[in-house]
């Protein structure tokens, strides 16, 4: 059993406090999945087009029944945990189980000492033992989540919206459809009639706010269709979404492409527990036909974590598990890149590119479809005089602002947004936490790199990069791109802070989750993972995409295109024509 580490292996630790023995704390088990190495398999196979079992999606409690544990073992452990002053949710899936007891219950069932401390500058909740249970409880267990807690994950809109005094022409969330062409016989009229589209996020939801927005952009304004599974837990961090303005943007933009969809919002606190029970909920219910998420972090942190001992190494097993359920189940999500470019997260707070080159969790997964970001054509003037131009769509990364930056580096040197700015780009690269999947393998451009560094160390343009190129292996990502950039983005509105022009990755994974709404209208059965047909559709001589595989002026600040190949990091395939991929798709 993975557990918690112990206070020998945290050093430096800073304002030590016994956790008060009536604080109430939410646990998670994980338990072993049964015949694991078969659940990859059958997540290809109902994915993939001439495979006997293709389009068989499991219902949850047939995935249960094959690879989640039985009923009897978690009406076991209940009885057990309930015993201990527990109260236990088993998730349907047989793999998670949620206790929520006093601080005092944990210790005295897991033989811990839970404390509190300042541990390299942030508060943690740890054990000074480590965690035991009978060897009779423990054998099913894989791992306990929560004892220990985990602080990087970050909201992935860009930091770096305008104001604007209402909805906007070249704003309006519509003109996504417009512009990646779904407007003909394959869409038109579909409007996500009979489909659920799936929202995870940290932060309250805000209906006001969402059908002032709807209302302004011209779609009926009625928030019946939203509903909320509030999952709780314990909120470490405090506010981690000022104005709620993450889950707003997201329900706003997927609400508006698929105007008839219902939305269910699945919500919890920003902890390695609650990131595990949204996706947990969301696939146990099975109501919704697609998920989106804009929240994530860095591999290069959860590397921190764990060398920090804040995190069991076997997160990013377990949440490759919960998702390749929903690959099985015929449930496509779709996972923000990231507005950090090729880099780690320290870029957005102080544009040190020290953390170096990570890919982001979990669009780095293989059973997410990972959505990155473009820049659309623009040329504008900026207050300093300077003219800025980007003749066609391009991947998004700062280094278009490079001409303005050296013509006036005081004038951007003393405007941190437009540094900001400067310093961003679609999240994209090689994974080195999972491996190539299968519908990846043989597809070039898979697996070899164009890059350019385009930032120095202190995260300042460097003149003239050079071209790098080489080789890796893992899951690259992202899969698909559309418009992401701040500068040529959508309207967004909240009461916090009025009306915008916003962008990041963001904004992009609950669009694609509405299409998926928009063509499953009038299917009968659910295009679940699009990845497997993605790639094939892609190396078709009728390919829906167009790729953006320049190697200049064309980079998200580190990757940019391999031209004449299938796929790069900095765009994956390409961006999508939708009207054709509806037609294709099966």
């Amino acid at each position: 059993m993975a557990t918690p580490y112990r206070e020998s292996a945290l050093k430096n630790l800073k304002q030590v406090k016994q956790v008060a023995s009536n604080k109430t704390v939410t646990v998670d088990l994980v338990l072993k999945s049964r015949n694991s190495r078969q659940l990859t398999d059958t997540a290809l196979a109902v994915n993939t087009t001439g495979n006997q079992q293709f389009k068989r999606y499991l219902t949850p409690a047939q995935f249960r029944q094959k690879f989640g544990q039985s009923t009897a073992t978690t009406k076991r452990l209940t009885t057990y945990f309930k015993a201990h002053k527990f109260k236990v949710t088993t998730y349907n899936n047989g793999l998670i189980m949620q206790l929520k007891g006093s601080a005092a219950a944990v210790n005295r069932t897991f033989a811990t000492n839970l404390k509190t401390a300042r541990y390299h500058g942030t508060k943690i909740q740890y054990s000074k033992k480590t965690p035991k249970l009978p060897k009779k409880v423990a054998q099913p267990i894989q791992a306990v989540v929560g004892i220990t807690n985990m602080v990087k994950l970050s909201s992935l809109a860009a930091n770096t919206a305008s104001a604007s005094d209402g909805p906007t022409t070249d704003g309006a969330p519509q003109n996504f459809m417009t512009r990646y062409h779904a407007t003909s016989a394959a869409t038109t009229g579909n409007e996500g009639q009979g489909q659920t589209i799936g929202i995870v996020s940290f932060s309250q939801v805000k209906k006001s706010d969402i059908a002032h927005f709807w209302s302004a952009e011209g779609v009926a304004p009625s928030t019946s269709r939203i509903s909320v599974k509030s999952l709780g837990g314990d909120n470490v961090w405090g506010n981690v979404d000022p104005g709620n303005a993450e889950t707003t943007m997201d329900v706003e933009q997927a609400g508006a492409i698929a105007p008839k969809a219902k939305i269910r919002v699945y919500t919890a606190s920003l902890s390695d527990v609650g990131w595990l029970n949204t996706f947990a909920s969301a696939f146990g219910e099975n109501k919704v036909s697609s998920l989106s998420l804009s929240w994530g972090l860095s591999e290069g942190v959860l590397q921190s974590l764990n060398r920090y001992h804040l995190l069991t190494p076997l997160y990013g097993s377990i949440m490759n598990t919960l998702l390749a359920q929903g690959a099985v189940q015929g449930i496509s999500t779709f996972a923000a890149t990231g507005d950090t470019g090729a880099y780690g997260e320290s870029l957005n707070r102080n544009g040190s590119t020290n953390e170096g080159v990570y890919a982001n969790f979990p669009a780095n997964n293989p059973w997410v479809t990972a959505t990155g970001g473009t820049t659309l054509p623009v040329e504008g003037t900026l207050r300093d005089g300077t003219t800025v131009k980007v003749a066609r769509e391009r991947t998004w990364g700062g280094d278009y602002l490079f001409n303005a930056y050296w013509q006036n580096r005081a004038f951007f040197e003393n405007n941190s947004d437009l540094m900001a700015t400067l310093q961003s780009g679609s999240g994209g690269g090689i994974s080195t936490l999972y491996g190539t999947p299968k519908y990846q393998q043989g597809v070039s451009g898979v697996n070899t790199y164009n890059a350019r560094q385009y930032l120095t160390a202190s995260g300042l343009p460097r003149l003239n990069p050079g071209l790098i190129q080489g080789t890796a292996n893992g899951r690259n990502y992202p899969d698909v791109v559309a418009d992401a950039d701040p500068l040529t983005g959508y309207d967004d509105y909240d009461s916090a802070d009025g009306w915008q022009i916003a962008g990041g990755t963001s904004v992009v994974a609950p669009q694609f989750a509405a299409m998926a709404a928009v063509i499953n209208s009038n299917r009968s059965t659910r295009m679940g993972l699009w990845n497997p047909q993605l790639y094939a559709l892609a190396q078709s001589a009728d390919s829906p995409f167009t790729k953006l595989d320049a190697s200049t002026d064309n980079g998200n600040l580190y990757y940019v295109g391999q031209p004449g190949k299938t796929y790069n990091q900095a765009a994956g395939l390409g961006t999508v024509n939708f009207d054709e991929l509806a037609a294709a798709f099966k």
